[in-house]
């Protein structure tokens, strides 16, 4: 993957951009939790175009990362520390470790407590807590495809497909036809029920049409009337896109 330098000032200093060439026809920018700054742009634009597009979004960028950086405590599974917060189905979470003689997870309104034998062995508490992110990734997922596919696409005559889950930079979730397959990303589970619905009936209209074309978004439309506001809070609430 080809990098971009881009100096953004004093505070945030100098980032490397990603830079993705595809098959597309307009460019998208986003700026990730992870700080990770990602271009994805048409396989033939120029570097200078690229250079000149974000440069005029420098400012933007920059008040992104600062924004970022700002936010209180770990968001990101790379880290467990008692008393950091994470987002969880559209909330923000906090995080405490507790002793416990068995090794579990559990939730109330606010908080995730994560019991274990031993907290100060990091790579244990690390474990536990990825262990159970992602079953309750599974679990949430297979139910929104099944009711989606049961409510929706059933009647069209295609298979169920396979769910697999992935931890993805740049990508809420992708879809293989050919494979009968669906890709969802382990971090989407930060983002609320609707957003995450959004998601999979979005991937699931791929089995039926394959490019982002009008009939692509027509059957969106009637089938999720308000995916686009759903789209700009997955956005905007857990990434920042442009």
């Amino acid at each position: 993957m080809d990098t971009v330098e881009l100096c953004l000032g004093p505070i945030n200093g100098t980032i490397q951009v990603k830079l993705i060439r595809k098959k597309i026809k307009n460019v998208h920018l986003k700026v990730f939790r992870s700080l990770d700054v990602v271009l994805s742009v048409p396989e033939h634009v120029p570097y200078e175009w690229i250079k000149s597009f974000l440069s005029s979004r420098q400012k933007w960028i920059d008040n992104q990362i600062t924004k970022y950086r700002k936010t209180s405590g770990f968001n990101n599974l790379l880290e467990i520390r008692n008393g950091s917060s994470i987002q969880f189905l559209g909330k923000d979470m906090r995080i405490y470790k507790e002793v416990s003689l068995t090794n579990r997870v559990e939730i109330d309104e606010k908080k995730i407590y994560l019991f274990v034998n031993d907290i100060a062995d990091e790579e244990l508490i690390q474990n536990a807590f990825s262990k159970w992110w992602r079953q309750t990734a599974e679990t949430v997922y297979q139910q929104e495809v099944d009711r989606f596919y049961d409510i929706v696409i059933h009647k069209y005559g295609v298979n169920k497909p396979l769910i697999t889950i992935r931890k993805m930079k740049t990508l809420w979730g992708s879809c293989t036809p050919q494979k009968n397959k669906i890709t969802l990303n382990e971090y989407l589970l930060k983002a609320n029920i609707r957003c995450i619905q959004y998601v999979v009936l979005h991937e699931l209209t791929h089995l039926l049409y394959q490019n982002h074309n009008s009939d692509f978004y027509n059957f969106l439309t009637v089938h999720m009337p308000d995916w686009k506001e759903r789209k700009k809070q997955l956005d905007t609430e857990v990434v920042q896109g442009l």
